[in-house]
């Protein structure tokens, strides 16, 4: 699950995924619980009734383990899915949702993120 937080911390400043974690970061392991049910369909239905909530972010965290970002503008709602084949886990949900947009005339990032998985390009 660290992955995960990684994962998104470089996906928003652009270090972690190709150039490396700056000098002073240390490796934690956080434990934290989640709930998962064996499929993604079960897990959407119940937040989609329960929470009305809706998909508005994916990636993939790796060819066999994607995330989902699902939220809910109306309710200031959002939460974290770490998917696998084997299972869906709502890994982090919270209140106050805040929309971010890139700043106008932020420069481009210096690092390429790289577009497949393959770790020797």
């Amino acid at each position: 699950m660290i992955r995960i937080l990684l994962l998104l911390a470089g996906l928003m400043t652009g270090f972690f995924v190709s150039a490396g974690p700056p000098e002073n970061a240390t490796k934690h392991m956080i434990p934290f619980p989640s709930v998962c049910t064996p499929t993604l369909t079960e897990m959407m239905t119940a937040l989609t009734i329960d929470y009305a909530v809706h998909a508005s972010a994916s990636f993939d965290e790796s060819p066999i383990s994607h995330i989902l970002i699902v939220m809910n503008p109306n309710t200031k709602t959002a939460a974290v899915l770490h998917i696998t084949r084997e299972r869906s886990c709502l890994v982090f949900s919270g209140l106050n949702l805040k929309l971010m947009e890139r700043p106008e005339g932020m420069a481009s990032p210096q690092v390429e993120v790289p577009q497949s998985f393959d770790t020797e390009s």
